[in-house]
């Protein structure tokens, strides 16, 4: 459409008869690229750059470039507008073939990969969707909806969307689409319109999984059980897309990501945003380092050698024994008891569910199903976590820093903008609630704790 992009080539050293495939790499929201493999953000600091840098200096030719409306490229940030952003890898794609020497190739073109952790991994679902080219794909921290990932159940996230704007449109000055911008003042009236949905709703792999049109490139994902931006659910509803699609997928999970300025805080300290660790241990058992894991990934997709990713589990969650994505099925059923809550209830209210009377490991996203009676002329908005009461010191800890929010008014409107009805279901609420991990000790009971604020709402 005429918009510039700038990237930065990383030529391998290869002799005159050698090939090699491509790796792209892109940047999460507001950054920019790898512009020098030591003096930039992503040269010496967050592990997509560090991936993408090892990888060019063990044979791959890789492509940094700055997403539209970031950097030193031109336009306007659209978030991943299949239109707009997922073109703009396939015309880098394009521009390869037709100007990078000695790439290896197959019968779609250049063997190409590509690697990136939030804005930077939703854009690798779309492009491998609209184009075969990219073969191994490494989505970190992103999402599988967009719409239901910064408003669930139809109440946004205005601390986390507040920054989001803050560093989108302000670091990058002025770089927002009307459109961005107008759904942005939408979400800080407490709602989402219609209008916004209408943007937003092409923009998420989701859509291209319900038009039966799932990415093309075997993906392996990482994804963080802390990250209250994009939960854990949405790796595992990408990787199921994938899997039904019939391409090879492995998805590890680790206890980063996203982390809320000022609210949480990264145990390493030099990331305070976002973060995933160096290594996890898969099945309790064999210890995985994240940075050869991606790189044995690509090795084995990309240049055909027989690495240790085939012995990979399915699914690898980080101190957990399960292995596999079914293993994330909710099976067992609970009644909650009715429980109430006064108009200025400021404390939270445990609703138990189950008390452990062994050790054990709880992983997965629980399903409630909710009825909520309000008294007349009230709007409450209630946040719903997974929480642990110790059997020791009898305190509740929230699982992950995970909540769900529900506001009856909210969730229905949520449900006629989505799903373009005017129908109004009485009966029981169901939704997901974010996935957690931990592990019980005896006698620590899990259940529910509800509040009526949040710090991340």
């Amino acid at each position: 459409d005429g918009t510039v992009l700038t990237f930065t080539v990383y030529q391998p050293n290869l002799t005159a008869t050698q090939t090699a495939p491509l790796i792209v790499h892109t940047h999460g929201f507001g950054l920019a690229r790898m512009k020098h493999p030591n003096l930039s953000l992503y040269g010496f600091l967050l592990p997509t750059g560090q991936l993408a840098k090892t990888a060019w200096q063990n044979g791959y030719w890789v492509i940094s470039y700055d997403q539209r409306g970031h950097g030193d490229s031109q336009g306007k940030i659209r978030l991943t507008d299949p239109e707009k952003e997922a073109q703009d890898v396939i015309h880098i794609l394009n521009w390869a073939e037709q100007n990078l020497p000695q790439l290896s190739h197959n019968k779609n073109g250049v063997r190409a990969g590509m690697v990136g952790e939030s804005y930077a991994g939703a854009v690798q679902y779309i492009a491998s969707a609209l184009d075969p080219r990219l073969q191994a794909i490494v989505p970190i921290t992103t999402w599988y909806d967009i719409v239901h990932s910064l408003a669930p159940n139809g109440v946004p996230k205005t601390n986390w969307i507040s920054f989001l704007n803050l560093i989108g449109d302000w670091w990058n000055w002025n770089k927002f689409d009307p459109a961005l911008k107008q759904a942005y003042q939408d979400t800080q009236q407490g709602k989402l319109n219609a209008s916004s949905y209408d943007f937003l709703k092409t923009h998420h792999v989701s859509w291209f999984c319900a038009k039966n049109q799932a990415p093309q490139a075997d993906a392996l994902i990482i994804q963080g059980f802390r990250d209250v931006l994009f939960p854990f659910n949405e790796a595992v509803k990408a990787a199921h897309c994938i899997q039904n699609a019939q391409h090879e997928v492995h998805l590890i999970g680790v206890q980063g990501g996203h982390l809320q300025p000022f609210t949480q805080h990264s145990p390493l300290g030099n990331t305070p945003f976002w973060y995933i660790g160096k290594s996890v241990r898969c099945g309790n058992q064999q210890q995985y380092n994240l940075q050869k894991v991606v790189l044995n990934w690509f090795d084995r997709k990309l240049k055909d050698q027989a690495t240790n990713t085939a012995a990979l589990p399915e699914l690898c969650v980080d101190q957990s024994p399960v292995t596999q994505l079914k293993d994330l099925q909710p099976i067992s059923h609970y009644t909650l008891a009715k429980t109430q809550i006064a108009p200025t209830h400021k404390q939270a209210v445990f609703v138990p569910i189950h008390t452990a009377n062994q050790a054990t490991y709880f992983t997965g996203a629980a399903q409630l199903s909710l009825k909520v009676e309000a008294e007349a002329d009230t709007d409450p908005t209630l946040f719903i976590s997974v929480a642990v009461k110790s059997k020791e010191t009898g305190k509740y800890r929230i699982l992950n820093d995970q909540t769900t929010p529900f506001n009856l008014n909210k969730k229905v409107l949520n449900n006629q903008i989505v799903m373009n009805t005017t129908t109004v279901n009485d009966q029981a609420h169901q939704f997901e609630l974010p996935s957690v991990h931990a592990q019980l000790h005896d006698g620590d009971t899990i259940g529910l704790l509800i509040k009526t604020e949040s710090e991340y709402y």
